[in-house]
């Protein structure tokens, strides 16, 4: 058996574990909750309500219902707890030298600090498309992923609005990695608030990005909103997070896609001097 799952289980039968545990549950609540706390709030307030009249022309589907925001605030809580455990769980592996994040920055070189988050995007991206794919067979989108996918239309609020099994899946992303891999503690702050923001903007429900931003030989290889929301809508297609290349390669990239981002980065309409409606 693998030497540190040895060491968690010898660890959970010691009386002071589980009031170390307790302790660092807690910590773990307050990391991982205040991210949502802070930015899907804030992504909601100034799409959905500051700029809501001004974005009205970009808007992709439809606006989501209070009663889909209920639910996925109460699904993101829920998941913000999962987190918390699994948080816990890395903890422990540092703590018994089978994990490493570590302060200093040069201690494995400003290369690897520089480096560390776009790779970590990367695995990320390919993690979560082949657990996605397989969050959508029959059996596991019925019972499991289709928590996520009752917003039809999501909010920023969906950023976490999984199923406990979804959430503890999406939980391994970072242990993981550092069962493998060094990590500096300032890059997985950096990291995780990059992570809550991209959730939070592929449920944005208003597309904003530039009108030619899908079709750049670069930026074209980012998730948008669009692509991202053509899942909600279509259930099948566009499972990626990060980037667009595993479901180009894979050919599960939704046709409509782009047709429709340029649809809904389009200018709005201004009304003439004679009042027919003229495109900017």
């Amino acid at each position: 058996m693998i030497d540190w799952l040895m060491d968690v289980f010898a660890t959970l039968g010691h009386p002071g574990a589980w009031h170390s545990f307790r302790r660092v549950y807690t910590l773990g609540l307050l990391d991982e909750g205040w991210r949502y706390a802070v930015f899907a709030p804030a992504l909601w307030l100034v799409l959905h309500v500051l700029l809501k009249k001004r974005l009205a022309h970009r808007l992709i589907g439809d606006w989501p219902r209070r009663a889909d925001l209920a639910r996925e605030i109460a699904y993101s809580v829920a998941t913000v707890g999962v987190f918390a455990a699994i948080a816990a769980v890395v903890l422990a592996l540092v703590v018994s030298g089978h994990a490493e994040i570590y302060e200093d920055p040069r201690k494995h070189g400003l290369a690897w600090l520089v480096l560390s988050i776009p790779l970590l995007m990367i695995w990320h991206d390919a993690y979560f498309y082949w657990t996605h794919r397989l969050l959508h067979t029959r059996w596991l989108l019925r019972r499991v992923h289709f928590v996520h996918h009752r917003s039809r239309h999501p909010s920023p609020f969906a950023a976490y609005a999984f199923h406990p099994v979804e959430a503890f899946v999406n939980g391994q992303v970072m242990l993981l990695a550092l069962l493998v891999v060094p990590l500096n503690g300032y890059v997985l702050v950096a990291f995780g608030m990059l992570e809550m923001l991209r959730a939070g903007f592929s449920h944005a429900t208003v597309e904003t990005m530039p009108r030619r931003f899908a079709r750049h030989w670069f930026t074209g290889r980012f998730v948008t909103t669009t692509h991202h929301h053509l899942h909600h809508e279509a259930v099948h297609g566009n499972y990626a997070l990060w980037f667009t290349w595993w479901d180009r390669w894979c050919g599960t990239e939704r046709p409509e896609y782009l047709e429709r981002f340029e649809k809904v980065t389009a200018p709005p309409a201004r009304p003439a001097a004679d009042g027919a409606g003229v495109i900017a």
